[in-house]
C-alpha cells in the first residue's frame, strides 16, 4: 500500500510494472497482476514472505552465522545479476529489502523496487545518504547528476555482506569526513591486506580481497555481483588474529597486485578518488585529505 499523498501516480505505476516484470526470477518477490486504488492508497499484491527480512535475524555486534550468510549471498547475487542483465539497477539494496521465505534462509527474495531505474538514467544528487550509498553518489553536490550503473548495487551488496557478517555498519556515510570510511579508503589505496583498519580485523584475509572488489572506491573497478561466488568456499571471518598474521605472512593466501589509482573523467563532475603520486596526500570525495 502506497499513500497517494506521498506517491505520484506515475511512480506507483512504474514500481508496479517493474515488480511484475521481474517476478519470473526465483529470488525476486512475486508480484501478482492485481492492482487497484482506494481513496487514500495505491495498492498492488505480492506474495507473503512468512519469515520476515534479513535485518530481523542479524545480531547486533555479532552478525549471523557464516554458513547461513553463504546461503543468502548466491541468491541475492543471482537476483541482482538478473536485474542488471535486464538493464535495471535496484538502487535500494539493503538488509530490510531481502525477504525470507523460511527461517534458515534456504529461500530468500529481493524486494522493494520503488527506486529501481533503467541503467544509463541520469540520477540527481540525494538529499540524504545511508551506509549503503556508494561514494560517487554521496559526493554529488546539490543539482549534480550521475549516470546510473550496476556498480551502485554492487557497493550496497558489499556493505550488506559486511553488516550481516559482523553486526556493525562499516561507516555512517561514504565520505571523507567519516573517520571509518576514510580509514577504509586509505587502506584500500595502500593495498596491504595485513594492515586492516580496526573494523576489518575480524574479516579473513581472503574476504578482505573480496570486499576490495565489491567496495572498490572507483566505481568502474567494482566486480559484478556474481563474482562473489569465487569466494564462497573461503573463510570470511578471521580465525587467526591479525598480530599472528603479521608475524607469519605465510598465513596470507590472497595475493593482491598493487595498481595506481588516478583521477579521470567520470559521468559526472565528481571524482571519488584523486591520487597524485607527486604529493604525499590522498583526496577522498574531492573534499578531505589524508596525509
Amino acid at each position: 500500500m502506497l499513500a497517494k499523498e506521498k506517491t505520484p501516480t506515475d511512480n506507483f505505476l512504474l514500481e508496479y510494472c517493474i515488480s511484475v516484470t521481474l517476478s519470473c526470477h526465483p529470488h525476486i518477490i512475486l508480484t501478482h497482476e492485481i492492482a487497484f486504488h482506494t481513496s487514500r492508497d495505491f495498492v498492488f499484491v505480492q506474495e507473503v514472505a512468512p519469515a520476515g527480512n534479513l535485518q530481523s535475524i542479524i545480531k547486533h555486534k555479532v552478525g549471523m552465522q557464516e554458513d547461513m550468510l553463504k546461503r543468502c549471498v548466491p541468491q541475492i547475487a543471482s537476483a541482482l545479476n538478473f536485474m542488471h542483465n535486464s538493464g535495471m539497477v535496484h538502487r535500494d539494496v539493503k538488509l530490510d529489502n531481502i525477504l525470507l521465505m523460511d527461517a534458515e534462509c534456504h529461500w530468500i527474495k529481493l524486494a522493494d523496487f520503488g527506486l529501481t531505474r533503467i541503467q544509463g538514467t541520469l540520477v540527481p544528487s540525494l538529499s540524504w545518504c545511508i551506509p549503503y550509498t556508494a561514494p560517487e553518489f554521496c559526493s554529488l553536490r546539490q543539482g549534480e547528476e550521475l549516470i546510473l550503473q550496476p556498480s551502485v548495487d554492487v557497493w550496497a551488496f558489499g556493505v550488506l555482506i559486511y553488516i550481516a557478517l559482523t553486526g556493525f555498519f562499516p561507516w555512517k556515510v561514504a565520505l571523507g569526513h567519516d573517520q571509518q570510511y576514510k580509514a577504509f579508503a586509505w587502506w584500500q589505496v595502500k593495498k596491504d591486506l595485513l594492515e586492516a583498519p580496526g573494523k576489518w580485523e575480524k574479516i579473513s584475509t581472503e574476504a578482505r580481497g573480496m570486499f576490495w572488489k565489491l567496495l572498490a572506491l572507483n566505481a568502474s573497478e567494482r566486480c559484478s555481483s556474481m563474482d562473489i561466488l569465487n569466494y564462497i568456499h573461503l573463510p570470511w571471518k578471521a580465525e587467526v588474529p591479525s598480530e599472528q598474521i603479521k608475524m607469519n605472512p605465510s598465513f596470507l593466501q590472497v595475493i593482491c597486485r598493487p595498481y595506481d589509482v588516478r583521477a579521470g573523467d567520470t559521468s559526472s563532475s565528481t571524482s571519488c578518488i584523486l591520487l597524485d603520486h607527486e604529493m604525499p596526500s590522498l583526496t577522498i570525495g574531492a573534499e578531505v585529505e589524508i596525509t
